[in-house]
């Protein structure tokens, strides 16, 4: 079940980055254009959101818990965006105009999102992240601990367990 609510919440996430780097890159373009410096103006709200995309990104690629689905579906949208945009640019026109958008629609016939989209979908190989290893799973020492401490016929007598006594409160 989490790797099915991994891939789906993959699908919502790779909008959100495409956009955000697309929001970023415009208003970096905006503070080029009249000549301003990064640390003025809106520059470090855009380094800040900068910073945001890059941490999740992190997320995404860094955990050895998290299922792989996670960053192989947002991978697979960053590199069908990219296709998209390359082929058949035209249908991307047809988005709704959000906050973005336009930044976005320039990044994505460059390719700037195919090393981001390699870096995700290298995180399926990884064997560990598809099983889930429990907390209380008992390891093969713990397993075997005891186990031949003693053996059977040996003649020594093991000690009555005691007896469990429930206290009563009078």
């Amino acid at each position: 079940m989490r790797h099915v609510v991994g891939f789906l919440s993959g699908l919502v996430l790779a909008p959100v980055l495409v956009l955000a780097f697309g929001w970023a890159f415009s208003h970096l373009r905006a503070l080029h254009a009249v000549e301003r410096g990064v640390l003025e103006g809106s520059g470090p709200l855009v380094l800040a959101g900068l910073v945001g995309v890059g941490i999740m990104v992190a997320l995404l690629a860094v955990p050895p818990r998290l299922t792989p689905m996670l960053p192989l579906s947002v991978a697979l949208v960053l590199g069908s965006a990219t296709g998209v945009a390359l082929l058949r640019g035209h249908l991307l026109q047809r988005l709704p105009d959000v906050p973005g958008l336009d930044g976005a629609l320039d990044l994505l016939p460059l390719g700037v999102f195919v090393p981001l989209a390699v870096v995700l979908a290298a995180t399926v190989f990884v064997g560990g992240r598809w099983r889930r290893r429990d907390e209380h799973e008992v390891t093969e020492e713990e397993y075997f601990e005891g186990l031949h401490d003693e053996a059977p016929g040996s003649g020594a007598r093991s000690e009555p367990a005691a007896q469990h006594v429930p206290r009563h409160r009078a």
